[in-house]
């Protein structure tokens, strides 16, 4: 499968690396298991975790591993809800490599600074 930004797909490719990875929570919120597209990882941040959940941090030395996902903008929506955009989490657009070496620009869920 190639990744790319495509402009014609009205799917959105999301980097996941916590509780969006989780079938349970995938079928609690969009009523479906996603599979995960191919790993990636997000150079600049770090993760961390605090009493309940992830959440990253940015740090120049820092590579951090997670997954890709699609979702429509209504599931994108959803996850927004979940992730208490923006009092808890930001989504922001950010780089990732991919498993080929390539750079594709996907949405993130980052630490709203009010969080740190």
């Amino acid at each position: 499968m190639v990744l790319r930004e495509d402009k014609t797909n009205s799917m959105e490719k999301l980097f996941v690396y916590g509780t969006l990875l989780e079938p349970a929570i995938q079928l609690q919120l969009f009523g479906r298991i996603i599979s995960p597209l191919c790993t990636a990882v997000l150079k600049g941040w770090t993760k961390k975790t605090d009493k309940e959940y992830p959440y990253l941090i940015p740090d120049d030395n820092a590579l951090t591993i997670g997954s890709i996902i699609e979702l429509s903008a209504a599931e994108l929506a959803i996850a927004d809800q979940w992730e208490e955009v923006p009092r808890e989490y930001l989504r922001v657009k950010l780089p990732v490599t991919l498993p080929t070496g390539n750079e594709i620009n996907v949405w993130v869920y980052v630490c709203a600074t009010n969080r740190l």
